[in-house]
């Protein structure tokens, strides 16, 4: 069994929910991040404690602000919820979570990718085409 790597040090709760989910994902899987996965990994989790902080602090606000001339406009902290949302998504996705030896895309893969993958295990022998080296 892979052992899991432990969450660093400054991350808040709703960064080693995210941490301890990934890592043990993966250890069930029998892998093991890489340095940088592991990074993209720290970075995501730091994105989660800032996106739980952002949606705390939404939750007691206005939806609905004055703008700068005094117009009523949606609470920026909407955006901000939305951009780091996104910025999690693309960290987990650099991480491209698959099991390259059993040909077979885990839960980090988008369907397209793990359909593309399959499709080449089937036809070339090989989940990453002819001619591709793993």
């Amino acid at each position: 069994m892979v052992k899991k790597p432990r969450p660093p040090a400054g991350i808040g709760d709703a960064g080693k929910a995210l941490w301890n989910s990934i890592t043990g994902q993966v250890a069930d899987d029998g892998l093991v991040l890489d340095v940088r996965e592991l990074r993209l990994l720290r970075d995501a989790c730091h994105s989660a404690d800032d996106l739980a902080r952002l949606e705390a602090e939404l939750g007691s606000a206005d939806l609905v602000v004055k703008g700068s001339q005094g117009q009523p406009v949606v609470n920026g902290l909407f955006s901000e919820v939305r951009a780091c949302r996104s910025q999690i998504a693309a960290l987990l996705k650099q991480i491209r979570l698959t099991d390259e030896d059993a040909g077979r895309p885990l839960g980090g893969l988008p369907s397209t990718q793990a359909a593309r993958a399959a499709a080449n295990q089937r036809h070339h022998g090989s989940a990453y085409g002819v001619g591709q080296a793993k």
